[in-house]
């Protein structure tokens, strides 16, 4: 009879700590959204701490780049800029200065003859002064007006080796007509005389007989032209680049003597 009657009442008659240790649903409806809100603020924390040292390693970088723009321009204060322009003043100055000085030197210099120079020499003395030491008689014909004489030597030994005559006559249209006469004219000196041209024509003036030598310009040659004659007692060649009827004037003049 107690063995019955005990069993049910055991059975039935709940413990009161059975009660605390079991966990309900409102024990863990509690706990999990504090605990999942703990997580978040974790997290967040870290992804501060974690953005923090990103944000300034790259401020860093950017500070260790170097600046790829314009470079600033720089300002110059009034003193500076006046310090530079100093040189640049005086140096005007200096030039305005030098131009003044010189101004009248320019204004008193004679000006420049528009004709060529022409020395007047005395072919007639001349000649005869060279006649003393000359073996023929050295040429000094009469051109008639306009036409003068820049130079008239005795060359006992010319650069040909050759003694002669040497006069240069200017004509009125300011063409030199140089005259060589010479009583030892041998082939060498005629072919320097005559710049090794040939024989291109004959002209007779007044009963002598003149070889005429001309070239055109071509290229680097200039023209020249040669007259080459034989008087009494020598022989006489006449080069330059005047025209044909100058060359034949003077050539009158000396077979006329």
């Amino acid at each position: 009879m107690s063995s019955s009657a005990s069993g049910p009442g055991a059975g039935s008659s709940p413990d009161p700590r059975d009660a605390h240790a079991a966990p309900g649903p409102s024990d863990s409806t509690a706990d999990g959204p504090a605990s999942g809100s703990t997580r978040s603020e974790r997290t967040s924390s870290d992804g501060a701490s974690a953005q923090a040292p990103s944000a300034s390693a790259s401020a860093a970088a950017d500070d260790a780049t170097p600046d790829t723009g314009q470079a600033p321009v720089p300002q110059l204060t009034r003193k500076q800029a006046s310090r530079i322009n100093a040189p640049i003043r005086g140096m005007v100055i200096s030039m305005l200065v030098l131009i003044l000085l010189l101004l009248p030197f320019l204004w008193l210099q004679p000006k420049p003859d528009a004709q060529p120079y022409r020395a007047h020499v005395d072919v007639s003395e001349e000649a005869r002064f060279a006649g003393d030491q000359a073996p023929f008689t050295p040429a000094a014909p009469e051109l008639g007006d306009g036409w003068s004489a820049n130079y008239a030597r005795w060359e006992a030994q010319s650069q040909d080796g050759v003694p002669l005559w040497n006069v240069g006559f200017l004509s009125p249209g300011y063409h030199l007509v140089d005259m060589a006469q010479t009583a030892q004219s041998n082939p060498t000196w005629l072919a320097q005389r005559t710049q090794l041209i040939p024989p291109t024509d004959e002209r007779t003036v007044n009963g002598v007989t003149w070889q005429i030598h001309h070239r055109d310009a071509s290229g680097k040659q200039d023209e020249f032209t040669a007259w080459v004659g034989e008087l009494k007692d020598s022989t006489v060649v006449l080069s330059g680049k005047a025209p044909s009827a100058e060359f034949e004037h003077v050539a009158g003049a000396l077979s006329g003597r």
